[in-house]
């Protein structure tokens, strides 16, 4: 899929694709159909809105020092949540966009103190970002991708009326299981590269980002639909997304495994409940 071949934009593009309800969103991937209908190939516009996202929230890491950075991260992935629980057909309450959006534990008094010192520096350094930025935007791609993927898995019961609060938070286990391992190497060789060599363009971003999330008490409504937010990120990060989304789309192979450690983890999971 070319660049130059990209539309542009909307505040609910990602909904309006269909993921989930027509197609599959493995590249190369199809949908077989019932002897009237042909297969469908995989929805590229729909894998780049999930990259974009995610670029997004490793924007997020090139905020100013005076933003929270982990509020930020986690309301560009309530966001992202959102929009592919509407895309299945999910009907995820308010607390479970939570649990599969929310970012790590806090980390400790002294280890925050180093952040904030180097966070103060990525103004007139942006590269200094740059690894963090990479983790988050593999973290958000990882976590809606394989969202994603469960949606379609019987075995995860994502579906109401079988999904319960059990069910989500082994979901989420099982997504951060896959992502802890050396499973997403590949999203880090597609993501890095463009981050190293974008770093000022994403500062740009972050305070586009930070101009809409301003000093809300809900950093959730800064990107909320009809913010405004996304569509002026897409504007600065376009042809950034477009390199990345490229990369990954390209890279069946490591989408596939990364499919398949999560089902491994998810079964691990299920077995150890079932067991207590």
């Amino acid at each position: 899929m070319a660049s130059k071949d990209r539309q542009p934009e909307t505040e609910e593009s990602l909904d309006e694709t269909g993921i989930g309800r027509s197609v599959e969103l493995r590249p190369g991937g199809q949908l077989g159909g019932s002897e009237l209908e042909a297969p469908v190939d995989a929805d590229f516009p729909a894998f780049r809105r999930l990259t974009f996202l995610s670029v997004v929230a490793g924007a997020c890491a090139f905020l100013p020092a005076t933003f929270h950075e982990d509020r930020a991260f986690t309301a560009v992935c309530s966001r992202m949540v959102v929009e592919l629980g509407k895309s299945r057909d999910l009907a995820l309450a308010p607390e479970e966009v939570h649990v599969l959006a929310a970012g790590e534990d806090q980390p400790s008094t002294s280890t925050r103190a180093a952040g904030w010192l180097q966070r103060l520096a990525r103004r007139p350094f942006p590269r200094l970002a740059v690894h963090n930025g990479v983790q988050r935007a593999v973290e958000a791609f990882g976590r809606g991708y394989l969202l994603l993927h469960a949606a379609g898995l019987e075995m995860a019961e994502l579906h109401p009326p079988d999904r319960t609060p059990a069910r989500v938070h082994e979901v989420r286990a099982a997504i951060d299981a896959t992502l802890g391992g050396a499973d997403d190497h590949g999203l880090r060789k597609a993501i890095a590269p463009a981050f190293h060599g974008g770093a000022r363009l994403l500062l740009r971003a972050a305070d586009v980002l930070a101009g809409f999330l301003g000093q809300r008490t809900d950093p959730v409504a800064g990107v909320a639909a009809g913010s405004g937010a996304l569509t002026a990120e897409d504007r600065l990060l376009g042809t950034l997304v477009d390199r990345i989304a490229d990369a990954l789309w390209s890279d069946r192979e490591g989408l596939a495994g990364l499919e398949k450690s999560f089902e491994i983890h998810l079964a691990r999971l299920r077995g150890s409940m079932e067991s207590a």
